[in-house]
């Protein structure tokens, strides 16, 4: 503000403190005065309100603005009609209109405090806080007696992290209506957040106190004393928990994890029988205490067992229930027992409705144990079930190749590839299956087109680096390339015996015999030795440096190992390359 207009604000402060006060008084009325309504003119505008009314109960809501914007044109102080077009155009989404409107009702209406609390409430939706709390303030300062107003202004001060006002609300409300666990529960979460834990144990004894034979408020305090490690007065709370209801569900289910931190494991595994027994806990709780159980590595690694045996319980007590099974296919797999998971998956899929995560994990098990067959029949089954679910698409072209039908695999593929929706990676997957299945279709063009297309979103994908320049090399194309990318796996995993022989090979085609023995004698020495193909590699390079004994040794090794390859047994025959 420049200068001179701050010395003019200052004066006509000044000549106003300097009125009389009855000058003022007048003044003041002057503002508050209201264009009276002829007779008529408030019929009209009566008549219209109540049909604005009518259409808006019908759901008509053009049709009611549309009326309540011509009662205003009637009377333009109508704070009804504002505050029924603020709360039209808040169901229609219209946030500006909406508070727009609100605060024209308020105005012309200041008296009425479901104006200002409409108001309020929009502020709440368009995630005006701290304005919603200065409504509610407001309200509350003329409506002491209305303790849904401070209820919901303690709420709104929680979420703006103004813990001390929330908790001053609160204890307004209970100075009035009493102690009761909705507001000492709530007090106890905000004296959490202050970091005042005494104060946060104070509340929950003062239910204890208000209603000792309430066994719920024990095992609130149970659980505060074992999050506290205070396991002495823990247990004291549960053993009065118990003796006031032995059969207290909430009590056994929360004594678990009392046991479960102390690390009793024997009592806790007593307890999760009892629950699994126990006919007034609801199925899904009993779901819920394994899940806890199975996602702690630490709990899961050492009592497995006993998580196993209580599964098994729960699958005898419960075998109609999709979960008694699904848990314990779930403890299978992180057991890494994938055949007894296969077979248990199988039958709940064979038993009950399927979903994704079903399906998904059976067909990783058939992919990872390469069953092929089963799993171009069961993906099929799964892309039928779930027509939308691209990663179906990816097994079952996967499949298709394994088993011989590149021309089907690139066929479901392609059409998978149009189900990814933001899946950077599944995308990458799908191009690099592609490449394989054109390749195998000895669509080699379109095969290098996928390849490359990999290798561009991912120039370090060893996978593809190392497929790509094998085939290369099997072709014989681009070997100087293939070079390239081959020596970029080895020096990325230098102890890759499928990477170390595929750089060998490339090397043999190239014509560069030493280099490829050096480099096909290191994958034979990191596990190259168990592989037929790596052997005959081995002994092909053996064979073009001189070694034609060595030679002929391994490849009657890698004919011991099941290559049954006639070229094999040609070259062991007549002790030559064919």
């Amino acid at each position: 503000m420049r200068a001179k207009e701050f010395i003019l604000v200052v004066l006509i402060a000044i000549s106003i403190s300097g009125c009389s006060s009855q000058k003022l008084v007048t003044e003041q009325k002057k503002v508050n005065v209201k264009k009276e309504l002829s007779e008529s003119k408030q019929q009209q505008y009566y008549y219209i309100f109540i049909e604005a009314n009518r259409k808006k109960l019908l759901g008509d809501f053009n049709g009611a603005l549309a009326l309540f914007y011509q009662s205003l044109e009637i009377n333009p102080e109508g704070a009804g009609a504002m505050s029924e077009i603020s709360q039209i155009n808040q169901i229609m989404k219209n946030y500006d209109t909406a508070i727009k409107y609100a605060k024209s009702a308020i105005e012309h209406g200041p008296e009425n405090k479901w104006y200002k609390i409409n108001l309020a409430k929009l502020y709440i939706l368009t995630q005006n806080y701290q304005g919603a709390a200065e409504v509610y303030e407001d309200v509350y300062k003329d409506h002491k007696e209305d303790l849904e107003i401070p209820y919901n202004l303690a709420a709104i001060y929680g979420h703006l992290k103004n813990y001390k006002r929330a908790i001053e609300l609160y204890d307004d409300i209970e100075n009035i209506a009493g102690v009761n666990e909705s507001l000492s529960i709530a007090k106890q979460q905000l004296y959490y957040s202050l970091g005042n834990k005494t104060k946060a144990y104070e509340e929950i004894e003062k239910l204890i106190k208000h209603y000792p034979n309430e066994p719920r408020f024990y095992g609130i305090i149970a659980e505060m004393y074992t999050n506290d490690n205070l396991f002495i007065k823990a247990e004291k709370s549960y053993n009065k928990l118990f003796e006031l209801d032995s059969n207290s569900t909430l009590g056994m289910l929360s004594i678990i994890d009392f046991y479960r931190k102390k690390m009793d494991y024997d009592n806790a595994f007593i307890m999760i029988e009892k629950v699994i027994n126990n006919e007034g806990i609801d199925f899904n709780q009993k779901v819920l205490v394994f899940v806890s159980v199975m996602n702690n590595q630490s709990e899961f690694g050492i009592y497995n067992q006993q998580i196993k045996d209580q599964l098994i319980k729960l699958k005898n007590r419960y075998p109609e229930k999709k979960d008694s099974y699904t848990l314990y296919a779930d403890y299978l797999i992180k057991m890494n027992l994938l055949d007894d998971a296969k077979l248990e998956i199988e039958y709940i899929l064979k038993n009950f409705a399927g979903n994704v995560v079903l399906w998904e994990q059976l067909l990783s098990i058939y992919s990872f144990k390469a069953e092929f067959d089963n799993l171009y029949i069961e993906s099929k089954t799964a892309i039928d079930s779930f027509p939308k679910h691209a990663l179906f698409y990816l097994f079952n072209g996967v499949a298709a190749n394994q088993t011989e039908k590149p021309a089907e695999a690139i066929e479901i593929l392609k059409k998978g590839l149009k189900e990814v929706k933001n899946n950077p990676e599944l995308e990458i997957d799908f191009y690099t299956h592609l490449g394989e299945a054109y390749y195998n279709n000895k669509q080699y063009k379109e095969s290098d087109y996928y390849f490359e297309l990999v290798l561009s979103k991912e120039p370090d994908n060893l996978h593809v680096m190392n497929n790509y320049s094998y085939y290369l090399s099997l072709r014989e194309e681009k070997l100087e390339y293939a070079e390239s990318l081959s020596k970029k796996t080895i020096q990325a995993e230098p102890n890759n015996d499928t990477y170390l022989d595929t750089y060998a090979w490339i090397l043999y085609k190239l014509g560069r015999y030493n280099e490829a023995l050096y480099y096909i004698e290191k994958a034979f020495e990191n596990g190259g030795a168990s592989s037929e193909v790596i052997v005959e590699h081995y002994g092909d390079i053996q064979f073009k440096v001189g070694n034609i004994e060595a030679a002929i040794e391994l490849w009657k090794m890698a004919r011991e190992m099941g290559n049954t390859d006639e070229a094999l047994l040609q070259k062991i025959e007549g002790k030559t390359l064919n």
